[in-house]
């Protein structure tokens, strides 16, 4: 494979994603991949106006880090182009390859950048086939890393090499004459691709020499299937789908297969991994089948799936709030919550809302519900408990906890999605404040009406 036909190839990947005059930066580790992907895009930008920078994200997983990140910057340095290294923490608990992935995405999610080039390569595409069919995968997983992909913050990535080999990547690196680092780990044969890529892969090649561009081929035509299912899956969706809810009604429509892909489709775009079928299966039966009185709870990496009414919400995990929280409000118009609970904004009114006079006069506090409160909304009803206000307001059994409560002096005087105690309410003509709630993001759809 010649120079020109390389950079023909990462010309016409930019060009479909219309890059070609963007602002792209290389995910750059400093190993031939990607000094090979630096050099063809460095080519490029002296034929197109791309605006070209790098960025290095330095696990600090190895004793070579730091030399990895010198050299990056001192190769960058020569070819005139800017370079961010961001150092970063692995956090324990899962693989170091899934920490790790993780880590870099979250850093390529705050550049200003309109794309991040990625180096992956065909090879690459193969051990990734082999590694999720191993895992059990299907025909999204099956179908291997997209040329182009949008993350759920918006950031694209692009991976103009894959359909490279490492061959020609190595061929391209020694005509060119670049210099590149070597990650000693990729020698370990205890992480799984490292076992696929020096074990397997050798043993494959041998026997078919043209897998790589057969596997290729397969993965176009799994991607095709995947791409069916997703339409499949949005016909199906129809009017019963909004970005962050599902009507089980939908679900319950259909066959038990269509169910469980118009599931996966709704869970991925979350923009989480979509989970194994095991787990797609587990969380239908919960949310069809639990108890009326129930409230199942799923999580997939992070997001959660809840049932309310005919709903399936989703949402992300929120930290809980602790026992005996409370915080001061001093009179500000607007007041940042603590633990996740959102914002307060609080209106200047007449003749409604809290009586200025009651708040000024008093210690006011922002608590969440404890259990047992009694709210007395008209001076012509009874006070009543939060408990059956909250459940005929229809508030979701996981807002119930989290929603702001104003006290003054020890009692209870607002509840968001509720109103305001009738002792502490603004007279006709009164000055009174509005309080307003403004729920996390990841919560508004939860405080919502549901349908």
């Amino acid at each position: 494979m010649t120079q020109a036909s390389l950079d023909a190839r990462a010309r016409a990947v930019l060009n479909r994603a219309g890059l070609l005059d963007a602002r792209v930066c290389v995910a750059l580790s400093g190993g031939v991949d990607s000094c090979v992907l630096l050099d063809v895009l460095v080519r490029l930008a002296l034929r197109h106006p791309l605006r070209l920078s790098a960025v290095h994200v330095n696990h600090g997983l190895s004793r070579s880090a730091d030399r990895w990140a010198a050299f990056c910057q001192a190769r960058c340095a020569d070819l005139g182009i800017a370079l961010r290294v961001q150092q970063v923490r692995i956090e324990c608990g899962v693989s170091i390859e899934t920490a790790a992935r993780a880590a870099r995405y979250a850093v390529f999610e705050t550049l200003p950048v309109d794309a991040i080039a990625l180096a992956h390569n065909l090879d690459d595409q193969a051990e990734t086939m082999l590694l999720r069919l191993n895992r059990g995968a299907g025909v999204h997983g099956l179908a291997g890393m997209p040329l182009l992909r949008t993350l759920p913050g918006g950031t694209r990535l692009v991976r103009p090499l894959l359909s490279t080999s490492r061959a020609e990547i190595l061929g391209h690196a020694a005509a060119r004459g670049l210099a590149w680092v070597e990650d000693e780990s990729n020698r370990d044969p205890r992480f799984d691709r490292n076992y696929v890529r020096l074990e397997l892969m050798p043993r494959i090649e041998r026997r078919f020499p043209r897998f790589r561009e057969t596997w290729r081929r397969a993965a176009d035509n799994l991607a095709d299937a995947a791409g069916l299912l997703d339409d499949l899956a949005a016909s199906d969706a129809g009017a019963g789908v909004a970005p962050d809810r599902l009507a089980l009604s939908t679900l319950r429509a259909l066959s038990p297969a269509r169910a469980r892909n118009l599931l996966r489709w709704f869970i991925a775009r979350q923009g989480v991994a979509i989970p194994g079928r095991e787990r797609v299966e587990e969380a239908l039966r919960q949310l069809l089948d639990a108890d009326v009185g129930s409230h199942p709870e799923i999580t997939f990496a992070g997001m959660r799936l809840r049932r309310h009414g005919d709903a399936v919400i989703a949402g992300t995990a929120l930290p809980d709030v602790p026992p005996g929280w409370e915080q001061a409000w001093g009179g500000e118009d607007v007041l940042h919550l603590d633990h996740g609970l959102g914002m307060l904004r609080f209106v200047s009114a007449c003749g409604s809302g809290l009586s200025e006079h009651c708040l000024l006069g008093g210690h006011v506090r922002v608590v969440v519900r404890r259990g047992g409160e009694r709210l007395r909304l008209a001076s012509d009803r009874p006070a009543r408990t939060l408990k059956n206000l909250l459940r005929e307001r229809d508030v979701p059994t996981w807002l119930r906890g989290r929603l702001p409560v104003l006290t003054v002096d020890g009692r209870l005087a607002w509840v968001a999605q509720v109103g305001v105690d009738c002792r502490f309410a603004a007279g006709p003509g009164e000055r009174g404040v509005l309080p307003h709630w403004e729920p996390p993001a990841d919560e508004r759809a939860s405080a919502q009406p549901v349908p």
